[in-house]
């Protein structure tokens, strides 16, 4: 099985959350065979657009736990992440980075014989867990896969929790973007050798830069209402009796 199945699989029967209501939206193309036997409605979507899906299957059926496995870094609809996180809409947030930086710790990263551009990546990567945070997220963390009864607990423990929980997951492929199906394992084991945890740190101090190990572990877990709480005690303050509370 695909490494992060099988890290999603047992972190969903660690969590106790049924399976029948839980549903996972990715833009990343995993093969059908890959994710059938989570036992799971697992769905598809276009590129960058995963967490507006998520965020309206979330509101037509609150009942279910609604996961969004996104990649490119947030860079494709990220506008999308802003948002629900302001809004604290109740889903937890996977972002598998599969960018592959051209320098960890102060040495080169390992790179594939084909590359997707005969140059090493200048651009700073986005502090994810920041980002979150900073926008409203109650729950961060960042681990690589190899990390993987850490990544467990925290997928467990995320989707147990109420509002916007966002988790990144360090996990590189062949090449400059991931073929999903496809792990470079001798770059998957480099980046977990130059990872330091360093757990409940400040979010926005925990950048990814050249010429440090890359900072992983849980970094905030707090409380906030919910975008349906929200709603409810607005409307409820508005319409009294009237008001029919939604998803309660």
């Amino acid at each position: 099985m695909n490494l992060f199945i099988d890290i999603l699989d047992r972190a969903i029967e660690k969590s106790g959350v049924l399976r029948k209501n839980i549903s996972v939206v990715s833009d990343i193309p995993f093969a059908p065979a890959t994710t059938k036997n989570l036992g799971i409605d697992f769905f598809h979507t276009m590129r960058g657009r995963t967490i507006a899906f998520a965020t309206g299957m979330k509101l037509a059926n609150p009942g279910l736990k609604v996961m969004p496995v996104v990649g490119d870094l947030i860079t494709i609809g990220g506008n999308h992440l802003v948002h629900t996180a302001r809004r604290n809409m109740d889903l937890l947030v996977i972002c598998i980075n599969s960018f592959v930086y051209s320098r960890i710790a102060g040495q080169p990263a390992p790179k594939s014989a084909l590359p997707f551009s005969p140059y090493s990546p200048f651009e700073e990567p986005f502090n994810i867990p920041h980002l979150a945070n900073s926008c409203g997220a109650v729950y961060t963390a960042r681990w690589t896969a190899l990390h993987s009864e850490q990544l467990i607990d925290s997928i467990a423990e995320a989707m147990n929790k109420k509002g916007l929980s966002v988790i990144e997951v360090l996990l590189p492929g062949p090449n400059f973007y991931n073929d999903i199906e496809k792990i470079n394992e001798e770059l998957l084991k480099f980046y977990f050798e130059n990872c330091i945890i360093k757990e409940n740190l400040e979010p926005r101090n925990v950048p990814i830069l050249p010429e440090e190990k890359i900072i992983v572990g849980k970094f905030t877990d707090k409380q906030r209402p919910t975008f349906l709480e929200r709603y409810n005690n607005q409307l409820s303050k508005a319409l009294g009796e009237k008001f029919k509370p939604y998803g309660v």
